[in-house]
């Protein structure tokens, strides 16, 4: 019998190692995931705060005239990708769905952003 408890314990401090890895391994992943969590929270409090305090201030020609020019660029690019997209979706070929996509999700993304900057309106405690 003692040789036999002997073999019991000598294997449980032969395994002790190996039994006790996924704990620790699984304690390690969610403090990473606590912390990863925080950070996010964190890094969006930051931009909500930075967005919340952004003072628009007007625009001389130059630089209206240089981003309405930037804007017509990418307008331009992004209306010959969604046409090369749509035609050749309409013409069946393969692959060609994901072009299309890409310039709906640009169109909305777009219309997001303006839309936010004409109907976005800041009242002042004064």
């Amino acid at each position: 019998m003692g040789r036999f408890r002997y073999g019991l314990w000598w294997l449980d401090q032969a395994t002790a190692g190996v039994r006790a890895w996924p704990g620790s391994v699984a304690a390690g992943a969610a403090t990473v995931g606590r912390e990863l969590r925080w950070a996010t929270e964190l890094g969006a409090r930051v931009a909500v705060a930075r967005i919340d305090a952004a003072r628009p201030e007007p625009w001389n020609d130059g630089k209206l005239l240089a981003f309405v020019t930037v804007v017509a660029a990418c307008a331009l690019a992004v209306a010959l990708v969604l046409g090369l997209g749509v035609a050749r979706w309409a013409m069946t070929a393969s692959g060609s769905l994901p072009f299309a996509a890409a310039g709906a999700i640009a169109v909305g993304l777009v219309l997001l952003v303006l839309t936010y900057l004409v109907f976005a309106s800041r009242r002042s405690g004064h």
